[in-house]
């Protein structure tokens, strides 16, 4: 409450559709919002400014039917856009879920920021590699104690609304927004985000892809935005919809690659792991994407990204120590020429890059 001002809530209730009115009430300020009233203290130096300030945000929150510490903190920290998720619901204590399915939808946001931060990017003269970098670590996380595991990110704005954290929060809401479309036409084929994203956005329906999940996007009062606040729900089933659109994306991608693959045989790909994915009783169980540059007789051709199959947990949890550890890998394997995992890993085919001395 030390930083909550008078001044930074009338800012606050201006900016979020409350208007001043000409009454009061003991030197208080009454603002409406045409159905509810709150009473603002007139200077921050009164005795009783704090109980009314804490009067006010709990009927803030009341009227908002929002968390009373969101409130406070949009108050205070106007310059913040957020994305917010919301797990499903479990069987466990209220605000948990299974520790791989919470692991999982925090890398997952973090590939969906991370990509819509270099789709932004791409036609920028600058490093990408640095500039996400540097982006990411101004973001905050933070989790909430509920009924639902939930994560939201802060994105910092400065008070540029053209600032890269603003318009890759907005990529990534477009994003969104686009492949829950798809995912309740099927329409994958034209969709204009890549496979990346969509792998990342179905890893938060649980290691099972079935649970039902939120991402709601709020933009800061401080800054003018391009769109209004909004939550976008996915049923449930909607995670293994969009994997399978991941895949199909993926096969688009290979198609238009400049080099050919091959039909058959021995082939091995040499790069970093972007994915893994653990789905039990799946015929693909352990499955991991990497993107480098795949070996055919000897010969190098273009970098893409494949879907590999994996024989088993062993070699899974040696690939997931890999990709923690930022290290390149190498697969060898089996070319399968299937829809889904395009290599078939040998059982001994996963190696760790070892960098020249």
């Amino acid at each position: 409450m030390t930083d909550l001002s008078v001044t930074a809530v009338s800012t606050y209730l201006e900016s979020a559709g409350w208007s001043r009115t000409d009454r009061s009430w003991h030197g208080g300020v009454i603002w409406t919002n045409g159905a509810e009233e709150v009473l603002v203290p007139p200077r921050d130096d009164m005795g009783d400014s704090a109980a009314r300030l804490r009067e006010l945000l709990l009927a803030l929150a009341d009227a908002e039917e929002r968390p009373v510490t969101e409130v406070t903190r949009e108050i205070v920290y106007p310059l913040l856009d957020s994305a917010a998720y919301e797990g499903p619901v479990g069987p466990g204590p209220e605000g948990f879920i299974p520790l791989p399915s919470g692991l999982g939808a925090l890398r997952g946001v973090h590939s969906m920021f991370t990509a819509s931060a270099r789709a932004v990017l791409a036609d920028s003269r600058f490093p990408a590699d640095h500039a996400v970098s540097e982006l990411l670590a101004g973001v905050h996380l933070g989790t909430t104690a509920g009924q639902q595991f939930a994560l939201t990110l802060l994105v910092p704005l400065g008070e540029d609304h053209h600032s890269l954290g603003r318009r890759t929060l907005v990529q990534m809401h477009s994003s969104t927004l686009a492949v829950r479309e798809a995912a309740a036409t099927g329409a994958f084929e034209d969709l204009a985000v890549t496979a990346e994203f969509c792998t990342a956005l179905s890893s938060l329906a649980g290691d099972d892809l079935q649970q039902p999940f939120t991402l709601g996007f709020r933009w800061a009062r401080g800054v003018p935005a391009p769109l209004s606040d909004q939550r976008l729900a996915f049923p449930p089933g909607a995670g293994e919809v969009i994997r399978d659109g991941a895949e199909r994306l993926d096969d688009r991608s290979e198609v238009a690659a400049s080099a050919p693959s091959p039909e058959t045989g021995t082939v091995a790909i040499v790069g970093r792991i972007e994915a893994l994915h653990d789905t039990p009783g799946s015929e693909d169980r352990w499955r991991i994407k990497l993107r480098g540059a795949l070996v055919v007789d000897g010969r190098r051709t273009a970098r893409r990204s494949l879907w590999i199959r994996l024989t088993g947990q062993e070699q899974y949890d040696e690939a997931l120590a890999a990709h923690r550890q930022h290290r390149e890998v190498r697969v060898d394997g089996t070319w399968t020429g299937t829809r889904g995992p395009r290599i078939q890993a040998d059982p001994d085919g996963l190696q760790l890059v070892v960098p020249p001395d």
